[in-house]
């Protein structure tokens, strides 16, 4: 299910900032990872020279591409297991986990810590991609965002879920064998996770605060459904995943510590 662009009920993004201003605050965002973070620079980088095979989403997400890149990914995995019918399903969903994986807590901590604000569109950032056929690092065009400063933690999350990962979603289900659904499961996953990890910048009343956002609110702030809603739920005082990502249907890959299936 595709979910809703809540473009239209937020405030308009600035124009980009004047050069020196932009190279002050790539400077300042990887500053920051550095400190808390730095190993999130291994596969996020801003502002710094792209590569020219990095591509944006409105590039990788053409038929003729996503296909050839899921086609070598799928050589990779069934390398040792040829005889084996591919099942796709299981095989995007773990493309999809390597793409949101490597991208998404860099945003997050930016986004939600740091005092100045990003602007975020699939046209800023670039992928590059491994020779097995997933993701392996982005370069994002920094440009500042001075109305985000001004935003709650709850708008800068749907701002980042809303610019960032629902064109992702939407592309790869809209691509056909996978239902957003189950991306949006991992992708909830994950997000719960990393939160946890900016829990002591957070604070734990903040920290609560968006987890119930994010996971217990059926709508956002724009009246647009959330597709975070329940992806986690609650068993044993823990947050855990709701659904199987599938991946234990993939030869050779290892099931998740706490695959829903055990």
């Amino acid at each position: 299910m595709a979910y809703l662009s809540p473009q239209r009920h937020r405030p308009a993004v600035a124009s980009p900032a004047p050069f020196n201003d932009t190279v002050a605050l790539a400077d300042a965002l990887r500053h920051a990872l550095r400190e808390h973070h730095p190993h999130l620079l291994d596969t996020v980088k801003f502002d710094e020279p792209t590569p020219i095979t990095a591509l944006t989403l409105a590039h990788w997400a053409q038929p003729e591409t996503l296909n050839a890149l899921m086609a070598t990914y799928g050589d990779h995995i069934y390398a040792q297991h040829a005889e084996q019918s591919r099942e796709v399903k299981p095989l995007k969903s773990l493309w999809a986990q390597w793409y949101v994986g490597l991208l998404t807590p860099a945003l997050m901590a930016i986004v939600l810590t740091h005092p100045q604000g990003l602007r975020l569109s699939p046209d800023v950032i670039r992928a590059r991609f491994h020779e097995t056929g997933r993701v392996e690092s982005f370069w994002i065009d920094v440009y500042p965002h001075p109305e985000l400063t001004n935003y709650s933690l709850r708008e800068r999350m749907e701002y980042l879920v809303g610019d960032v990962l629902m064109p992702v979603v939407d592309a790869l289900e809209e691509s056909g064998d996978i239902n957003g659904r189950l991306i949006w499961g991992n992708t909830g996953y994950l997000i719960n996770w990393f939160l946890g990890e900016l829990k002591p910048r957070l604070g734990e009343a903040a920290w609560q605060q968006l987890r119930q956002a994010c996971f217990f609110e059926k709508t956002r702030l724009d009246g647009c459904d959330n597709p975070l809603y329940r992806t986690v739920v609650p068993r044993e005082g823990l947050l855990v995943r709701r659904t199987c990502c599938q991946r234990n249907r993939l030869p050779g890959v290892q099931q998740c510590g706490d695959c829903t299936l055990k």
